[in-house]
């Protein structure tokens, strides 16, 4: 530990620091804006979503796929977007009822993971596998199955196809009830770990750091 005195010089010395800088002619760095920069980054994310909405994708979805995709993003994604939404809003009898498929699944829309080949390709063999009718009911019960490329599609059966599409919309209809048991599970496992914390060692959960040897 330094001296008193030696701590007051050194004090002292930072004191004098701006005069001397300024006496010599020198120029200290204007601080940086960090809100500029904060600023910067939810412009651009701004913009891509204006983008898409701009480009006919309702707002609350531009702003789901601007999320979903940050990891990873590509250029020029927001116009594959734009195509991936088009192409999909074509398989369904209305944009009203693409905009509620697209609301159970938005992983169609990303360019990460379908393509224009993809959504067309299935869509035309499930047309042709099981009716036009046929097809509409799938779609509308599993969007997802339009992320599957045609080629993986051929190796699943009619029933596998079928099966996929009515679990679908089972576990969509019991959402609620879904949601609501795994919030118990959670609130459970939690309330599990801090009672097993709080008894561990006759109940001085201290323990658990200071008998362990990484901590000693």
């Amino acid at each position: 530990m330094l001296p008193c005195s030696s701590l007051h010089a050194m004090l002292a010395c930072f004191a004098l620091l701006p005069a001397a800088t300024a006496a010599f002619g020198i120029s200290r760095a204007p601080p940086v804006s960090f809100a500029r920069v904060r600023a910067s980054v939810p412009l651009m994310v701004d913009e891509a979503r204006q983008k898409l909405i701009k480009g006919g994708l309702p707002t609350k979805f531009a702003e789901r796929v601007s999320f979903q995709s940050s990891g990873q993003r590509i250029a020029g994604q927001e116009d594959e977007i734009l195509i991936l939404w088009k192409e999909f809003k074509k398989c369904y009898r209305s944009e009203a009822v693409a905009v509620s498929m697209l609301s159970k699944n938005t992983a169609v829309i990303l360019p990460q993971l379908n393509s224009p080949r993809k959504i067309k390709g299935t869509f035309a063999q499930l047309k042709k596998r099981f009716g036009k009718a046929g097809a509409a009911e799938i779609i509308e019960k599993n969007p997802g199955v339009l992320v599957c490329s045609p080629e993986g599609l051929l190796k699943q059966s009619d029933k596998d196809i079928l099966d996929a599409a009515e679990l679908v919309a089972t576990l969509e209809d019991n959402k609620p009830i879904i949601n609501a048991i795994a919030g118990v599970l959670l609130l459970a496992i939690v309330a599990s770990l801090v009672y097993r914390i709080g008894t561990v060692n006759g109940g001085d959960a201290s323990t658990l750091i200071t008998n362990n040897p990484y901590f000693r």
